[in-house]
């Protein structure tokens, strides 16, 4: 299973992921890139920014179900 394919059947389960979470969880390093293909390959990916608890902004990436 490819990354697109992995982080496209975690965001069907649900999961809301961010850089640091695809990283930790499924080894994806270019979440925004790999996004952009789930995108372009016709499946509803949402993108949001959020405040972390550091205080940063992060984009967070999930799929309406």
């Amino acid at each position: 299973m490819n990354q697109c394919e992995q982080l496209l059947e975690a965001m069907k389960r649900g999961e809301q992921l961010t850089v640091a979470e695809a990283m930790s969880r499924y080894g994806v390093y270019a979440l925004s890139q790999r996004c952009g293909e789930l995108i372009r390959q016709g499946h509803p990916v949402n993108v949001e920014t959020i405040k972390v608890q550091s205080g940063k902004r992060v984009a967070r990436y999930s799929m309406t179900l």
